[in-house]
């Protein structure tokens, strides 16, 4: 026969030897007395008494490649019992009511009060472990299955060489007589692969049972081995991972390990627990929860030893392979967001989780603080999913519900603040760095434009023409070429800005007429929540009024009347841009903001409100009485929505935004006669048409003046009789209002320039010209016959 022996249990080379039945049984007979007294062997703690009675052992059977394990094991031609709870008459009873052969030695620790005795038995022919196992517990049951040992039936299991303490008493006793039959025994079973039919002890049945209250529920473990267990039930892991290990019994609640000859040995326990009878399974005689089953099968092969403490090898090795898994970190994540429940009382059981598992996670099972994994959790979380960008304000907003209290849509620094903790609560801990980076990226991505949609929303229009007399139906305004143009250029301009943003629109409707007729109520009513009033002239002057801009369509700049000719050139330049480049108060960099918006003008000026005599091309000047059949706050949405139907079919009509050189003539005069009135307007009117002496050009000033007055003072025949082509402000500074010539302020000038930029028939000269007293001067040239 062909055991394997090993010179010490730690041995990893066992060597293959033959014996013959006498020259084992010689072995057997002879003791190894070792120097302790079996009083202080013990008191030992175990490790020391291992340490011993370790003399070199043997295995009854061949083992593959000299490694004992329990996949190892190639046959044994020896059963090998060790019988540490046996009666007292022990081998009386095996040679009276036994024929077969064997021989029987004390272990280390046998008194004569406690008897312990290990029982060899040569079988006729080697067996498989499967077979061992099936053999041995039966004739283990024939003799007393309750006297022996219950892991004393596997495969793999070591048996020391006899030693005995000093003063102990050691006992051998052999016989002769036959060989078990081992297929004669493994007869006796209906089906010996079905280890539901092997005996066990009352002892093993009790350990099973006690392990099953002892063990915690790995339900409610901490930790990635918890983790794992609420991901996988064990019927999850078998088919998920040890599928070519295990397959399904015909026994309902039992697997069979599949390399094994026997069957049913893996009894599964409330899906939380396995255990198996295999004695070839690496996992059997342990109740194991779905992680360490797992583990012994993919990692034991790590271990040095047996156990199965957290610092083993195989540990490490199947944590890392758990926190790797995608439902292994949904479920951890799950985990998070109901420890998160208090603080954040937004938790939903039918979020979807599966983005979980493409989260990376360190060797504890936390997230990672990467930028890739903030992304992912950012555009994944369904909580977070209202955090979207609005490209019209140009700011985050939050659209919907988020795990905290906000006041509004905008976005605020204590958002920040909460998301942050929202994200530490939930995945882990972030530096704000990776935050800025992923959260910038994610709203990016989830931009939208809030005017562009309802627009698109819009329903189709029903061809009724309603924009261009939008003045004039709810305003009074005069319905000629010139409003329906203007007012078609306005409104077509505003969608054109949130198509094309930056595109060029330099002009601004204004409208003039009495207070309370509903001026400011009607742009108010065509955006709604994108109009704003708020702009004041003097945040023109800086950045202010570009931040204001930001999120509204249409802006009213009210009260044009009684701006200086600097601020008047100030607003002209202000509504000209078309992209607006600042630094934002927190921002870290200037950046560019291409304009989206329009502005409207409204004023209750009745005399007039431009000044500029130069500029005044960018306003298109409307006059509005409130004598309307409609009024502007009846304006129905259904209507508003049909309006702006219209425009979006004239935008896409490609409608130009400039007006056509008749209805410019139409704007011109509009805005001669919106300048400021200055009631010194008739005088100059008067001075110009005054027919002049042929010889005006050399005359005094005082002869001007005694001519103009009607004083001819003597002089006969002198008579009006040309026409006047050109003068400059000087000329009517002195002629017309009398004044010295020193006299003459930048003031006074630009007051001239607005009186003569309303009088029609006169323009500004290209150059200058003689002006015979008063030198060479710009002016102005008559451009009628």
């Amino acid at each position: 026969m062909k055991i394997s022996v090993g010179n010490s249990r730690t041995s990893r080379a066992w060597k293959i030897k033959e014996f013959s039945w006498e020259k084992f049984v010689q072995k057997c007979s002879q003791t190894i007395r070792t120097a302790e007294t079996v009083q202080e062997y013990r008191k030992l703690p175990k490790g020391q008494q291992d340490n011993i009675k370790d003399v070199g052992g043997f295995v009854g059977g061949e083992l593959r490649s000299g490694l004992r394990r329990k996949d190892t094991v190639i046959n044994r031609c020896l059963l090998t019992l060790d019988a540490d709870y046996a009666d007292e008459d022990f081998w009386e009873q095996i040679e009276l009511f036994f024929n077969f052969k064997c021989l029987i030695y004390s272990t280390h620790k046998h008194t004569a009060q406690t008897p312990r005795f290990r029982l060899i038995i040569p079988l006729s022919r080697p067996v498989t472990a499967d077979k061992y196992t099936a053999v041995a517990r039966r004739i283990a049951a024939d003799i007393g299955i309750e006297q022996f040992d219950d892991t004393t039936y596997q495969p793999h299991r070591l048996m020391y060489w006899p030693s005995t303490s000093s003063d102990g008493e050691f006992v051998f006793q052999h016989r002769d007589g036959e060989e078990i039959d081992a297929d004669a025994v493994l007869a006796r079973y209906k089906d010996w692969h079905d280890t539901s039919e092997y005996p066990v002890s009352s002892r093993q049945k009790k350990i099973v049972s006690h392990a099953l209250k002892k063990q915690a529920d790995p339900l409610t473990k901490q930790g990635i081995v918890g983790a794992f267990c609420r991901a996988y039930t064990i019927q999850d892991a078998i088919s998920t991972f040890l599928s070519d290990v295990y397959e399904q019994s015909s026994l309902n609640g039992r697997y069979d390990y599949i390399p094994a000859d026997s069957a049913a040995g893996v009894i599964v326990y409330n899906d939380k627990f396995a255990y198996s009878h295999h004695a070839t399974d690496p996992a059997c005689g342990k109740l194991c929860n779905s992680f360490d089953l797992v583990r012994i099968h993919k990692f034991s092969y790590l271990d040095k030893d047996e156990t199965d403490s957290e610092k083993s090898a195989s540990f490490k090795a199947m944590t890392d392979f758990a926190m790797q898994d995608g439902r292994v970190k949904e479920q951890t994540l799950t985990d998070k967001e109901k420890a998160v429940y208090e603080e954040f009382s937004v938790i939903d059981d039918n979020d979807d989780t599966s983005w979980h598992k493409y989260l990376s996670v360190n060797k504890h099972g936390d997230v990672e603080n990467s930028i890739q994994n903030l992304t992912i959790i950012l555009q994944n979380d369904p909580k977070l999913k209202g955090i979207v960008f609005n490209e019209l304000s140009d700011c985050i907003e939050i659209n919907g519900d988020v795990p905290w209290q906000h006041p509004s849509k905008y976005w605020r620094d204590a958002d920040d603040a909460q998301l942050l903790t929202y994200l530490t609560y939930s995945y882990g801990k972030f530096t704000r760095v990776n935050y800025d980076v992923a959260l910038a990226k994610v709203v990016d991505d989830r931009s939208f434009h809030p005017i562009r949609q309802y627009l698109d929303g819009l329903p189709k229009w029903d061809k009724q023409e309603r924009a261009d007399t939008l003045l004039t139906d709810y305003l009074g305004a005069e319905d000629n070429p010139y409003t329906r143009a203007v007012t078609r250029k306005t409104l077509c301009g505003a969608v054109a800005r949130v198509m094309v943003p930056g595109i060029k629109f330099d002009t601004m409707l204004v409208l003039s007429g009495p207070q309370g007729i509903g001026k400011s109520t009607i742009i108010s009513k065509l955006c709604g929540e994108w109009f704003n009033d708020s702009l004041l002239l003097s945040d023109t002057k800086d950045k202010t009024a570009a931040e204001k801009l930001q999120g509204f369509w249409i802006l009213e700049i009210g009260e044009l009347a009684g701006l200086k000719k600097t601020e008047i050139e100030t607003l002209r330049g202000f509504i000209s841009r078309q992209n607006d480049v600042f630094r934002a108060s927190f921002g870290r960099r200037a950046t560019s903001h291409l304009r989206q918006c329009i502005f409207i003008g409204t004023t209750n000026a009745e005399h007039g409100y431009l000044r500029d005599t130069t500029g005044n091309r960018r306003f298109f000047p409307v006059k509005v009485s409130g004598n309307s059949k409609k009024k502007p706050w009846q304006l129905s949405q259904s209507d508003i929505d049909q309006i702006w139907a219209e425009v979006l079919v004239y935008y896409k009509w490609g409608e130009p935004l400039i007006l056509d050189e008749q209805t410019e003539k139409l704007a011109k005069k509009l805005q001669r006669e919106a300048m400021e009135t200055d009631e010194r307007e008739g005088m100059v009117r008067e001075y110009l048409e005054t027919l002049l002496p042929v010889n005006w050009n050399e005359m005094s000033l005082y002869e001007r003046r005694n001519f103009l007055d009607g004083s001819e003072f003597g002089e006969v025949n002198i008579k009006g009789e040309i026409k006047r082509q050109k003068v400059c402000n000087m000329e009517i500074w002195c002629e017309c209002f009398g004044k010295a010539k020193a006299d003459l302020k930048r003031i006074d000038a630009n007051a001239i320039s607005a009186i003569m930029a309303k009088i029609e028939g006169w323009q500004k000269m290209s150059k200058k010209s003689r002006f015979g007293i008063y030198g060479a001067a710009a002016g102005y040239e008559r451009t009628e016959v």
